[in-house]
């Protein structure tokens, strides 16, 4: 069979990259191909999925998003036909076992564990935007996928550009079976970076290219300063007294439109990572009278649009905002972010791919994997808030970001633009538009419903050994490996600093002598919360330091976003405070956020006690005045490196496995776990899958979702679904005193979860939000769109997300729940929110679609 009667039918010859991905599934072997957006990755999983059905085999294809799936769906059933394309994506089913499925990563995770029976003639599971493992939520769920699926099923691994797609594959033929990873750094459309600049009291505006000949453009460096040409804008200046001094400002969004209109580098898709920002960057650009279509195109577009919202009451739409949404498609201008209803998101993508809109002002969630190219981007800002704090973007970011620059086979070049302002240095601009280094790091960790499902399949030995097995410890492992080697060297170092014959008691006396543990056990005492210490070779800040039988116990986080126990007993030298880190408000040690946040201000750190690590070592180890004393200094310097080398390989030995263990001693304690067998409530946890899944079950077992009726149930679900985005959030408020009151009880069953979890090392579960409590009564009990919205701070995109997230958590509970009333009531309820815009959600494509 050639390769060139597999997969869809195509105009273009491969690329040498696909041509090698191509060849390893051919031998039978998975593959991890990595390569910029837009580069071709998919005809290697759709190569892979048409040489499956050729067999008689079928395949998955898995995203992490549902409305990727949703696009792939549509894609694969355009060119495989409508009955051979199935999808399922928690709440939807549709032809589920076509020759190809699209689904979400969490379904076939749960797939895996609940049917692994339906595997059996499956041949290919395509892993699109397999980076997202790394995302602290949700990543784990890609590792356990890759450990579990059986082996005689290839993988596909669609990547963006990382650094460490060997180390990835590599990781997959140790896990799973042989995988070869495929890598292209070269887009398909080659990228012009420019910076753009206005200048005060014009309309001048100067675009400088980033790079010359792959260097820093020395012309960028002039608008770094006051105006002098010198680019001397020093970094401990006031930001605003810079902004104040500077002649240039940030261009208009309608100079930025107009600018790009007059070079020909329309359409354009403008990041603006703030929701309100892109509303707002549409509305300035209408009122500035900015109109880019044409009298033909407008016409396409409201017949579009009609047709696409033609099940819309006017009610509905007058909610939606729909009359002021219309006259900015009309225009050729729209906004995609997060908190517009799907409906209308997915919309704006199509006109967009036929080439309607010419502007899109879009947050960041746009850059991920949704088929949206443009010729040109434009970055507003290099800093986006993260909730907490402003983050400077990271190259992975800004690679992501500017990947939808250049349409291939139309475009000869795409653009990227990045806006001046006063809180941006060109310089900063060179790093990033520079930068090839994206590595892919873990973020596995076991959770409660892993435990269980890892309890009710394996033996202790067996579980622990799986857990072992993860991306994230096998990263750790090449940590350890290095570390190991470095400290074989340090204790030949010492061996020969000692000058004596046996080694190994040369090394074991070293580590025991010259270290004052009392000193070091006093000083770890001392620290406190923001404390940012100096250890010898590396810098932690502290998190949390809690007192238990008389000792206290101090957590710590490296600059890698490593946290560990500091214990007095394997530290060699004192340690020293040198500054603080601010720490967010109210702080919780646990949070991976405030975690991110702490490890983030930890690598600006400079080693600002450098001189006072420095004075405190040379009183210790100060030469009396002979040679033996110096060998004495020398020695001792080694055996403290090598008693840290020690500690670190110890720490981050079994670090997973330590927590597997935590979270099986708190499901032990609750009763889920029994003699490493599951109890029967240990089943209730091993059908729920929500992050606080574990808050989920002590509620269903504590009775507090029985007698409700369905409006209330679905009522009492949305504190589990809903986070307020800011402090200015309408407060809750409660329909009826019995919602108010099993609210309640459930905050204090989730009280009690965060308090072991605290017991257990473990990090705790986030705090509900009864936010979203009355709007959710009120959509159930059959509420307009407009009354239920009216006075709230909520998004009618961010009210319709929710109430699918309350449905899926409705149909767990259908199945799980102990009372047969309870299971009745979550189905109505579950028909109650189904109805209006949140039926016409875009799960799956619209009957006119081929």
């Amino acid at each position: 069979m050639s390769q060139l009667d597999v997969g869809p039918p195509r105009s273009f010859d491969l690329d040498d990259f696909q041509v090698a991905a191509l060849e390893h599934l051919d031998a039978g072997r998975s593959v991890v191909v990595s390569a910029p957006t837009g580069s071709g990755k998919t005809y290697v999983a759709e190569y892979a999925i048409d040489a499956a059905r050729m067999r008689g085999k079928r395949s998955v294809y898995t995203t992490p998003i549902k409305a990727l799936s949703n696009q792939k769906y549509r894609d694969l059933r355009g060119w495989l036909g409508k009955d051979s394309v199935g999808l399922l994506t928690g709440d939807n089913s549709i032809n589920g076992d076509g020759q190809a499925v699209v689904m979400t990563t969490e379904v076939l995770r749960n797939m895996l564990y609940a049917e692994p029976e339906r595997l059996r003639d499956i041949d290919v599971v395509v892993m699109d935007e397999v980076h997202y493992l790394q995302n602290t939520f949700r990543g784990p769920v890609w590792e356990e996928v890759i450990i579990h699926l059986p082996d005689h099923i290839q993988i596909v691994a669609l990547s963006a550009t990382v650094s460490n797609a060997a180390e990835l594959a590599e990781w997959i033929s140790a896990v799973h079976a042989p995988c070869s990873a495929v890598t292209e750094t070269t887009r398909p459309v080659r990228l012009q970076s420019s910076f753009m600049v206005g200048e005060k009291g014009n309309g001048r505006r100067h675009v400088v290219p980033t790079l010359k000949k792959g260097r820093p453009n020395p012309e960028g460096r002039r608008f770094d300063g006051q105006g002098d040409g010198r680019g001397g804008r020093g970094r401990g200046r006031n930001q605003s007294d810079r902004g104040r001094r500077q002649p240039y400002r940030t261009p208009r969004r309608s100079e930025v439109v107009e600018e790009l209109e007059r070079r020909g580098l329309l359409p354009v898709i403008t990041f603006i990572f703030s929701r309100a920002g892109c509303e707002d960057a549409v509305s300035q650009l209408r009122q500035s009278g900015v109109h880019l279509t044409d009298a033909d195109t407008e016409a396409k577009i409201v017949e579009h649009v009609e047709k696409r919202t033609a099940d819309l009451s006017d009610e509905d739409k007058a909610a939606l905002g729909y009359s002021t949404w219309l006259r900015g498609l009309r225009s050729g201008l729209a906004a995609h972010h997060a908190g517009i209803v799907p409906l209308f998101k997915e919309t704006v993508e199509e006109l967009f791919a036929k080439g309607y809109l010419r502007a899109i002002f879009a947050t960041e969630t746009l850059a991920l994997g949704i088929n949206m190219p443009a010729r040109t981007v434009v970055i507003e800002r290099l800093t986006k808030f993260t909730g907490e704090r402003h983050e400077l973007l990271t190259p992975a970011d800004y690679t992501q970001l500017t990947g939808r620059a250049g349409r291939r086979g139309i475009d000869d070049e795409g653009h990227a633009f990045v806006l001046w302002t006063p809180f941006t240095e060109f310089g900063e601009v060179v790093t990033l538009a520079r930068s090839k280094s994206f590595e892919l790091r873990s973020a596995f960790r076991p959770t409660y419903n892993m435990a269980c499902h890892l309890v009710s399949r394996y033996t202790r030995t067996q579980a622990e050994e799986l857990v072992e097995k993860s991306f994230g410890q096998f990263q750790t492992n090449a940590q350890i490996e290095a570390l190991e080697h470095r400290r074989d060297r340090v204790a030949r170092d010492l061996v020969r600093a000692t000058g004596e014959a046996d080694g190994e008691s040369a090394v074991t006396h070293a580590i025991d002598s010259d270290v004052d543990h009392g000193a070091i056990a006093k000083e770890i005492n001392r620290l406190k919360p923001g404390d940012v210490v100096d250890l010898g070779p590396e810098i932690v800040a502290v998190l949390s330091n809690t007192w238990r039988r008389k000792e206290v116990r101090v957590k710590v986080i490296e600059a890698s976003g490593e946290s560990h126990i500091l214990d007095p007993e394997v530290l060699t030298t004192v340690p020293v405070t040198v500054g603080q880190v601010r720490l967010p408000e109210p702080f919780n040690p646990n949070s991976l956020s405030h975690q991110h946040d702490i490890s983030g201000q930890l690598r600006g750190v400079r080693r600002s006690g450098k001189s006072k690590r420095s004075k405190a070592r040379a009183k210790q180890d100060r030469p009396n005045s002979s040679k033996t004393a110096w060998k004495g200094s020398a020695s001792n310097e080694l055996s403290r490196e090598l008693r840290r080398l020690d500690a670190r390989i110890s720490e981050r030995r079994g670090r997973l496995t330590e927590r597997f263990r935590a979270v099986v001693g708190l499901l032990s304690e609750l009763g889920y776990v029994e003699s490493w067998q599951l109890t029967e409530e240990g089943s209730l946890l091993l059908g729920t899958f929500h992050e606080l899944d574990l808050a989920l079950c002590e509620s269903i077992r504590g009775g507090h979702f029985d007698g409700h009726s369905a409006p209330e149930l679905a009522a009492l679900l949305s504190v589990f679904v809903y986070e307020a985005r800011n402090a200015e959030d309408a407060p809750a408020w409660y329909p009826n005193a019995s919602i108010e009151a099993a609210a309640g009880e459930i905050a204090a069953v989730l009280a009690e979860v965060q308090r072991k979890e605290s017991a257990y090392g473990l990090p705790e579960s986030r705090s509900i939000d009864p936010g979203l409590v009355g709007a959710t009564y009120g959509w159930a009990s059959g509420g307009s769109l407009v009354d239920v919205l009216s006075g709230e701070t909520l998004t009618p995109g961010d009210f319709v997300r929710s109430m699918r997230q309350i449905i899926d958590i409705l149909s767990q509970l259908a199945h799980i729940a102990p009372d047969e009333k309870t299971r009745k009531t979550a189905r109505q309820a579950k028909g109650l929110l189904q109805r209006g815009i949140v039926e016409a959600t875009v799960d799956e494509p619209s009957a006119e679609e081929p």
